[in-house]
């Protein structure tokens, strides 16, 4: 049964990197777009928070997928 799981596990975690990382990093660049039309409005501040948050977001989706498709090292030696 493990067997028959794999293919989908891979195509959910293609699905992940090629639609959702792609979403997540395209609202990053336009709220970065926003940050620089906002100049120094007190609002900037969140709008970057936001951008950050997006960010992380991303590079946990990432290392989710990649820790998918390399189980045969360990957490530490993935993420170097």
């Amino acid at each position: 049964m493990t067997l028959r799981l794999a293919p989908d596990r891979d195509q959910i975690a293609q699905g992940i990197n090629d639609i959702v990382v792609r979403r997540l990093f395209t609202a990053g660049l336009a709220l970065e777009a926003v940050a620089a039309l906002m100049g120094d409005h007190h609002a900037a501040g969140k709008v970057q928070e936001a951008i950050s948050e997006l960010d992380l977001a991303v590079r946990d989706l990432r290392d989710m997928v990649f820790d998918h498709h390399r189980p045969d090292l360990p957490k530490a030696e993935q993420r170097g």
